[in-house]
This record gives structure tokens, sequence and C-alpha cells, in this order.
């Protein structure tokens, strides 16, 4: 697969509509020159061929002179627009969106009177290959024709970390083709280390021998699952492959899991993170882990988080994603660390300190930062979490006894999580600072660069570690209205800085401030649906990578209603390949993830091993007389929409997958639960009858949705995306104006597969609504 500008085949021009020639006046240096009196206002057409037939994302150009309207046409559809607003005209460099399978195109143009010249015309696209998907993009990956089979896989030497890759190739492949994908006579697979920099693999898939190749177990696990991705039932191509990533930190920030979902975040490391080339786990400790010094911050915990559960009080920032507000003993943590260690990702442990401190001040009020005057945030879109009233939003950095306490806790999370090179200090958001009696004669600046500074002194005599922060403290304003930046210039210039709040000033490169200075840089809670100027950003020098950040419970639904598991499949060729990653084309890579990536993915994550596949059974959908929208009538006559009306079924399935849209759009309210549409009633042969919830922006969208585009206003930088991991996009076309037309595939899987499905109906939450549009429902039963 192929994702970015796209071989043309030529260029002709023509009248709006005909085949009538309307060559340019001049071309001249590459531009194409239309003089005002042989145009005047009448649309004219750039017919476009392309070298092979793909899917078109996007059309960017550049216009000089200016025109009022510009359209993309497929076999006489308009499949994208771009306008300016009445009576006006636009100019310079334009990217008009497509998302439309083609091997031809029309550029329509429409000019004002003007002299238009029309330049640096790219068709941005995804075009199939006739090789294996694999994802990220390598640097370097050639096939040849043969296909290979595959006999052992073994390691070269008795080290630990081969060993331990091969044993996983093994299981790898064991679980998506079975034992009989191993032949006797088979070609060998040899894991081996190799003096490699940094994260480099190789692996080389000829006849004689397959040999993958990394400096460690991480890379090396990099070429087993390059090797997985490329794999068939037939068995394996011949290829070689040589790949490394440009950005040395690709992070996934998150919390402690609940115990109940120590399960999943394993398979999650393990069929999420790992084939996305995430090597960075940042795990936020606060209450949620044991503190055998100091047992009364989690009795505080538990009690704090009993009572807002209770509606007694506000809860904690953060504490749905800090083990559910429980806490963790400290082995059932260190079990859980093991599970993306043993992958080979580091870890760096989040010790909230000095800010986000509730769960030390509610247990020691006696710290508290206090003052008679009160922060309130009126406009939550400007902040993310505004300080609580009802517990001390930080403790006092004037008191010797806060920096026992706080020493103490990250003497126990350096014992238990055993970070390789850094904690992470927290030190975000520190509303209240220099406020109470003991601090207000000091310049906030100074506190603050005297805590940074203790602490970092102490990880780094102490226990050799280096420091990584959030860096919304350093900045001045107008960035920031903190008082905290004086002294950005005097912090450790090894402390690694985590700048975040690039989303309250989207058109300023803000991290050039740390950078001035000479810090390194991550981009923190990085993305991928707001981040603008990508590929310049990230070049720079000392800026060395992102993380993409949760902030919500960590299990499967959750992570996906929020777009956090979306985010993770978007960023990683952002992070891996940083500089071919091209923002103009995302429509593409939208288009790609949906199609070939997130379904298998989603099935590995589920354990749903896909052998030998499913036979599929389409259901006969009754006849209904609701009101269907004009452009879905016309694309889908078939479709319908569902009222009372009973599908009758008569068979087993182990899965149903809905093909369904609602009819208009919903909202999505931050921090609130995503409200039940209705739901489907699954009845068996035996009477018992299951129902399967219908969510907008979960499992469900509005039919003239585009699937994968972000949420647009600063409001959802946390949840950029809705409709996405739980759902498979099924296009139909582009209604009358070249807005998207679709369905959304959604997968449920059956808890009763050996019984009998007798029908399956729907019921709305509220009476009198109506239900949603419904292309298809297909059964699916597992091969043999």
């Amino acid at each position: 697969m192929f994702v970015g500008v796209l071989k043309k085949n030529g260029v002709s021009f023509y009248q709006a509509g005909t085949d009538l020639l309307l060559p340019p006046s001049l071309e001249e240096n590459g531009v194409f020159l239309w003089k005002w009196d042989a145009i005047y206002t009448a649309p004219f057409d750039l017919r476009i061929a392309l070298e092979a037939h793909s899917y078109v994302g996007a059309v960017s150009l550049r216009i000089e002179g200016s025109v009022t309207r510009l359209e993309v046409l497929v076999q006489e559809e308009t499949c994208g627009v771009y306008m300016a607003e009445t009576g006006k005209r636009f100019s310079g460099s334009i990217t008009v969106p497509v998302g439309a399978e083609c091997s031809a195109l029309v550029l329509r143009v429409y000019p004002d009177m003007e002299d238009i010249g029309i330049a640096d015309i790219e068709v941005l696209g995804a075009r199939e290959e006739d090789t294996p998907l694999v994802w990220p993009t390598p640097k370097s990956i050639r096939f040849g024709k043969k296909c290979l089979q595959i006999g052992e896989i073994c390691a070269k030497t008795e080290d630990a970390d081969e060993a331990f890759v091969a044993a996983f190739l093994k299981e790898s492949l064991t679980e998506r083709f079975g034992e009989h994908f191993f032949v006797r006579g088979g070609e060998r697979v040899v894991v081996e280390k190799a003096p490699y920099f940094g994260e480099r693999y190789t692996v080389s898939a000829k006849e004689g021998e397959i040999v993958l190749s990394g400096a460690r177990r991480l890379s090396m696990l990099y070429a087993a699952d390059t090797l997985t991705q490329t794999a068939s039932a037939a068995g394996v191509p011949e290829f070689f492959c040589d790949d490394h990533p440009q950005k040395e930190l690709r992070g996934f920030h998150c919390g402690l899991p609940a115990l109940e979902s120590f399960g999943f975040m394993r398979r999650f490391f393990r069929y999420v993170l790992l084939p996305l080339r995430y090597n960075t786990v940042f795990i936020q400790v606060s209450g949620g882990m044991e503190y055998k010094r100091h047992p009364e911050i989690n009795e505080g915990y538990l009690d704090a988080c009993a009572k807002a559960a209770a509606g007694e009080m506000p809860p904690f920032p953060h504490v749905g994603m800090i083990a559910d507000g429980t806490v963790l003993s400290q082995e059932q943590v260190k079990t859980y660390v093991s599970y993306a260690r043993d992958l080979g990702m580091e870890i760096i442990p989040e010790v909230q300190s000095l800010g986000h401190v509730q769960y030390i001040t509610y247990a020691h009020p006696e710290l508290a930062e206090i003052s008679q005057d009160e922060v309130l945030v009126k406009d939550t879109r400007l902040a993310d979490l505004p300080p609580a009233a009802v517990y001390p939003h930080c403790y006092c950095p004037s008191l010797e006894e806060s920096y026992r306490i706080v020493f103490d806790i990250i003497d126990e999370v350096v014992e238990v999580l055993a970070p390789e090179r850094y904690v992470h200090i927290g030190h975000d958001e520190i509303y209240k600072i220099g406020v109470c009696e003991r601090c207000r004669q000091r310049s906030p600046s100074d506190i603050l660069w005297e805590h940074v500074t203790r602490l970092y002194r102490y990880l780094k005599e102490r226990h050799g570690l280096r420091t990584a922060m959030w860096a919304d403290m350093l900045h001045p304003a107008p960035t920031t209205a903190y008082r905290t930046a004086d002294r950005r210039a005097d912090f450790p210039k090894d402390i690694l800085m985590l700048d975040f709040i690039w989303y309250f000033d989207l058109d300023r490169d803000i991290e050039d401030e740390l950078l001035l200075h000479g810090y390194e840089v991550a981009i923190g809670n990085l993305y991928s649906s707001h981040f603008k100027r990508y590929r310049s950003r990230i070049g720079k020098k000392n800026v060395i990578g992102g993380q993409v950040s949760t902030w919500r419970k960590l299990e499967e639904v959750s992570l996906a209603e929020n777009g956090k598991i979306w985010e993770c499949l978007y960023l990683s060729e952002m992070l891996w390949n940083a500089s071919g990653y091209d923002e103009r084309n995302r429509r593409s890579y939208s288009h790609v993830l949906a199609s070939r990536i997130q379904p298998r993915m989603r099935d590995d994550l589920r354990g749903a091993f896909r052998r030998r596949g499913y036979e599929e059974t389409e259901l006969p959908l009754p006849e209904s007389d609701g009101a269907i929208p004009r452009d879905v009538r016309y694309l889908c006559p078939k479709a319908i929409r569902l009222g009372r009306e009973e599908i009758a079924v008569g068979k087993a399935f182990d899965r149903l997958v809905f093909e369904h849209a609602t009819v208009t759009q919903g909202a999505r309210v931050l921090r609130r639960p995503i409200p039940t549409l209705g739901e489907y009633l699954v009845t068996y042969a035996d009477g018992v009858t299951h129902g399967i919830p219908v969510k907008y922006a979960s499992n469900v969208l509005c039919y003239s949705d585009t699937y994968g585009e972000p949420l647009s206003h600063k409001y959802y930088r946390h949840n950029g995306y809705i409709g996405t991991w739980l759902i498979d996009p099924v296009p139909c076309g582009k209604g009358s104006r070249g807005e998207d037309v679709g369905f959304f595939a959604y997968t449920w899987e059956n808890p009763r597969p050996e019984v009998k499905i007798e029908s399956i109906s729907y019921r709305p939450a509220e009476e009198g609504a109506g239900g949603p549009l419904v292309k298809r429902i297909v059964g699916l039963k597992a091969r043999n």
C-alpha cells in the first residue's frame, strides 16, 4: 500500500462539463495561466488521469489570482468542494478533501473575472500494491516473487531476548494461522541480536533462512511483527526490510488500571501498542498504589473515592484513570508493569507533585497551600481540570514535611516500577502557588524553580535517574496566565519537557520557547486531531517525539468512545515516519487504518483470531415505511428505517454485523456518558432476549458523518474523534453537495453462539423516537 502523492498520467483542460478544449493562455514556470477575458466567470475543468486506480484523499493546488469555488468530480459526481464565503474569493495553497476511489478525476474551477494561474497540482491518496501491507510504513522494504513456508523458529544463541522473541513469533503465527502453518522442511527462522544503533531492525526472508535482527528485545519484536504482518495462510513472502523510527520517544500515557482490567491491558500492550511501534509507557500513580510508608494516603484516597461515589463530594481529578478509585498492592503494580516491560517497552512513572496532589493533601491537610482567594475557572474550554474548593489542589513547597512525603513516595514508586531512565514529576496546572502565609512573599517562579530542582537532585543523586515534567508552568504570557516562567532558562538542561498546552495556542509553535533555552522537548498529549504544522514542528532539533494521553479508564469501550485507540493507530505513522507524514492526506491515512489495520487489530485485541474466516449470511430486511433521507434512498435503495419491525433469523451465529446509521447527528458532551438511543433486541430460540445498546458517537454515526474526521473545537482537545474503533466505515458514495454518505459496521460478539437466534427487533430509548437506518445485517459463523 502506497500512501502519499499519486502519480498522474496527465492533465488536460476543457470548458466545464464539455469536450470543448480550453487550453491555458500560457504555461510558465509550471503555472497554467488563463487570461480573464478567456474565461470570464464560466467554470472550466482540469481533467487529471492517474497512473493507477487509487483511493483519492485530497487534491492540493496553488491558485494565483482568486476564484469563488473549487470542485472535485469523479464520474461526473461532486466528491469534494472548497468554496468562499458569499461575495468573497480565495487564492493561495488550497487542499480539497475528496475521499473516493477512481482512476481519473476532474478539478472544476469557478473564476470571477480575474486572470487565474494554477500550479503545484497534487493528488494525495492511497494506492493498492501487489505486496503485503506493513504498518507503520518501513523505511525500506523490497519483495521478491517467491512464497516461503516456515519450518522452525529458533534463537541464534542462548540469549534470553532472542529466545523470548522466537517464542513470541511462534505464538503469534500460531494464533493467526494455527499449528498447520509450520511445515516439515520449511525455512528456518533465526532471531539474532545485531550491533545496530537504536531501534533499527532488519528482516531477511529468503530461501535457505529467514533472519530477524535487532539490537534489543523491542526492536527484534518489531522484526517479528513485520514478518507476522506479511504472512498469509500460504506462508511468508520473500522480502528484505530495513527499518528504524524517526522519533525516539513514542509514548502512551495512562494511569493504573483496575484489577479487572489487567487482562485487557496486557493484550493492549501486545496487540495494539507493540505493532504500532510505541516504545514508552508513562504511568500516573497518584493514590492508586499501596504506599507502605504512608498508608494514610491510601486510606484517604479510598475514603475520598467512596464519598465521591456517594455524591458527597466531587471526585479527585483523574480518579477514573487511577485504578478506578481502588488501590493496587505493590505486587499487583509490579505485575501490571511487567506486561509492558516484558515486551521491551520503557516505563516512566509519573509522581504528581506540587500540583494535582489531592491524594496527598486529603490525607495531610496541614500541608496544603491555601489562601482566602479562590482560583475560579469560568470557561472550561480554557482549562483542563480547575481546582476543587472541596480539597486542596497543591501542597506548600516551603514545608520540609512536603518534601519528606514526596521523597518517600518517589522511593516507593521507583522501587516498585523500576524505571530505566526517567521519573515524571508532574508539575502541571499548579493553580495555587505562592499564596499561603509562608510563600506569599516569595516569587512564584523562584518557588517553582526551587521545588523542581530539589526533586531533580533527589532523583539524580539517590536513584541515578533523569527528570521529566509537564512544561506548561514555564510558558510566559500570552501562552499562559501563570506567574512562574521568569526562571525558565535556569532549570537543569537534561530535564525532559513535555509540552502539552499547544492546544490552547494552535496558531503558534510554543515549543520554541523551550527549545530556545536548550531543553529536550516531547509533545505531550499529542493528538493527531488538532496538532497543526506537525511535520515542521516535530522535525525541530531537540524535539524527540511525543506521547498520546488517555485520561480515561483503561478498558476497551472507554478508550474507544473517547477516540484514544484511534489516536494510537493514527499517531503511529506520524511518530515512526515523522518527516513523511502529510497532514493534507488525512482521509487516506484514515482509509488505510479503517480498511486494513483496525479490523484485524481489534480481533487480535479481543483474542478472536480468524484462522479460517467466517461464512456470511445476509439477513432479509423487512419492508419499512420509515422516513429515509433523499441521498440515502438514492445511493442505497434497499436501506430501511427500522421501527418495530421484526427481522427473522432462524440460525446460530458467532457474530452479527449491523451496517447502520442515524438520521441526524447527536451530541458528544465531554465528561458525560454517551446517551443510548435505543437497543437491538436479539431473541434466541429458547426465549432469552439480549439487548445491544445503540449509542451515537460510540457504535453508530450519522449517515452524513465522515469517518475519522476530527472534532474541530478546542473543547474537544482530549476527545478528538468519535465513532472510530468500535465501528468500520461502509461508504456508499457522495451526496448532492459532495458530502460523504455511508453506513457504519458494528460487529457484535454473540455471547451465546451455540443457540439459534429467532429474531432481531429494535426498541428506542424514548417512546416515539425513530429507529436507525439499516443497510444490512449480516450473520457470521466461523469456518471449521
